[in-house]
């Protein structure tokens, strides 16, 4: 796709999907070796010694679901590409790999998102990582666990701040780790509602955000975003999107990274923000892994006294203008 194409395709959808940017093996796979390594780490610690060998023996998927079934606690915290949003403490600790830290920096992201954000881009705090659980062995209180589960109807813009909402240029940039279909939980996109600006938002039963009767939405086409390994998708801060439930035999794995113009806020400070693309390379402060972790770790430092990572300004405008049922 040309660059000029990217950028059409994303003013005029509010989402563009790349296909074959990353390269598994160079890109991708580090990330999942991280995560295994992780894996192994949780296996000396919580699996008698006499299983300790036969588990970590286990391939990838069959590992993490045997860890799934342990009674540990929160251990979905192990995979996650940022500190817990509750409590945080000096020992909090998330998936701070240096395989992540590369493709944040990655060159080939960059490139696609020029076509959007222009040459000055930050990379922007709000991340995750999501390993979805096959839905018939999750347990019922997790169905509904965006990070397990199903994600439901929602725009990213309602997850940041006032000022974020309002002044900030966000771009999400969702990565497959593994091929993505309906059957096992893809996306789903309201093509063009990005143009309808931030909606209403509300609390669902375990706490995400979620779009004010949402349930119209079911009512109105939508796109499934099936996606290779190798593929990135870009989107809008105010497109309509959730994820179907994953009813494969397989897990579904994927992060998603943000960006935004460098410069502006990131709707969740004082977590960390850098450039990450620049035309001027003195922009360029932070060049390696440990600069990064230390950006956390002085975050976390301001976090731990006041006990939350960020809050949560879900958006409730006041009258009826911004709902739903009025602008659909």
């Amino acid at each position: 796709m040309t660059s000029t194409g990217i950028k059409a395709r994303f003013q005029r959808d509010g989402f563009v999907r790349i296909r074959n940017i990353l390269n598994f093996e160079n890109d991708l796979k580090p990330v999942l070796n991280s995560m295994e390594f992780v894996m192994n780490r949780i296996v000396l610690r919580y699996v008698p010694r006499k299983l300790q060998s036969e588990i970590i023996g286990l391939p990838f998927k069959r590992k993490y679901q045997y860890l799934t079934k342990l009674s540990i606690p929160n251990v979905n915290q192990y995979f996650s590409i940022r500190y817990s949003q509750q409590n945080p403490t000096s020992n909090s600790d998330f998936l701070a790999c240096k395989s992540i830290f590369n493709l944040i920096k990655n060159r080939k992201i960059h490139k696609c998102l020029e076509k959007i954000l222009g040459s000055e881009i930050a990379s922007n705090p709000v991340q995750n990582s999501r390993i979805k659980v096959p839905e018939k062995k999750l347990e019922f209180d997790n169905l509904h666990d965006g990070l397990l589960g199903r994600t439901p109807w929602h725009q990213d813009a309602a997850v940041l701040d006032k000022n974020g909402q309002k002044n900030t240029d966000l771009v999400t940039c969702w990565i497959p780790f593994t091929k993505t279909k309906i059957k096992n939980g893809c996306m789903l996109i309201i093509k063009e509602s990005h143009k309808l600006g931030l909606l209403n938002h509300g609390r669902g039963p375990k706490g995400q955000v979620e779009i004010k009767n949402k349930e119209l939405l079911d009512k109105i086409e939508s796109i499934p975003l099936e996606a290779d390994v190798g593929d990135i998708i870009l989107m809008d801060k105010n497109t309509i999107h959730c994820s179907l439930p994953n009813v494969s035999k397989s897990f579904r794995i994927s992060i998603d990274l943000r960006f935004n113009k460098a410069g502006q806020p990131t709707g969740r400070e004082p977590l960390p923000s850098f450039y990450v693309a620049s035309k001027n390379k003195k922009n360029i402060t932070v060049t390696n892994y440990m600069q990064w972790i230390a950006l956390w770790e002085k975050a976390k430092e301001k976090c731990v006294s006041r006990k939350y990572l960020y809050k949560l300004h879900v958006p409730t405008f006041k009258g009826k203008d911004r709902d739903l049922a009025q602008v659909i």
